[in-house]
């Protein structure tokens, strides 16, 4: 996981809502949703998914293998991504709530979202300052997807399948926690392009601001999913 430091965007798991219990769960849901009551969510516990349209990364990425649960199957990896262009993005969240003598209002979803353009914006529109921009954009994730990506590389600098985890190439992207004699995936030889991104992740740092048009972030009763790029589901 990445320290905390000043300038980063970060997003945890889990959710934990203070509000008076004077009042019915319909209206302290209708308060909060109005702005009156204080509503602190932070992602601690709780994975979410982060999906985008069409991500451009000018520098490439790494990726390491830095957390296996012991006695069960899942395991995490660091992806970084030094400076990514993103045409839209929607992160979705799901937790259980409970409210102090309250107790369990049930299940609700947290969806943050900026849209895709209404036109499409290619790899080369988003490499050259358009879209979303983020730098140092680090993900912990259990799995990062996309329906097709393309790790451009040359032979003079040629991506890396087995890495070291600690190289300086891979530490150029971010991960600064990779273990020495663990696997990487070294791919900053050239621009990373990938449509149709999706992560299952525990959390995710962005260094540095990062502006994100017609924001937009609701809550949802259920395992309700915000619309994404593209008018799809986050």
């Amino acid at each position: 996981m990445q320290e905390e430091s000043r300038g980063v965007t970060r997003w945890r798991r889990s959710a934990l809502i203070a509000v008076p219990a004077t009042a019915t769960i319909a209206a302290m849901t209708l308060a909060m949703v109005q702005g009156v009551l204080a509503a602190n969510l932070s992602l601690t516990s709780v994975p979410f998914t982060l999906s985008s349209n069409t991500v451009a990364a000018s520098k490439g990425l790494g990726a390491v293998l830095t957390t296996v649960t012991a006695g069960s199957p899942t395991a995490a990896a660091e992806v970084g991504l030094p400076k990514a262009g993103l045409d839209g993005i929607c992160i979705h969240a799901v937790q259980s709530v409970n409210l102090p003598v309250v107790g369990t209002v049930g299940t609700w979803s947290l969806n943050i979202s900026s849209p895709a353009a209404a036109t499409p914006l290619t790899t080369a529109q988003l490499a050259a300052g358009q879209g979303i921009q983020a730098n140092n954009l680090i993900l912990d994730a259990q799995s990062v997807k996309g329906a097709t990506a393309t790790l451009n590389a040359t032979a003079a600098t040629p991506n890396q399948i087995g890495a070291a985890a600690d190289s300086a190439n891979i530490k150029g992207t971010g991960i600064t926690d990779g273990t020495a004699g663990q696997f990487g995936l070294d791919a900053t030889g050239g621009q990373t392009d990938i449509l149709g991104l999706k992560a299952n992740a525990n959390g995710a740092t962005i260094g540095g601001a990062i502006t994100l048009p017609n924001l937009a972030i609701n809550l949802a009763n259920g395992d309700t999913a915000g619309k994404g790029a593209g008018g799809g589901d986050c």
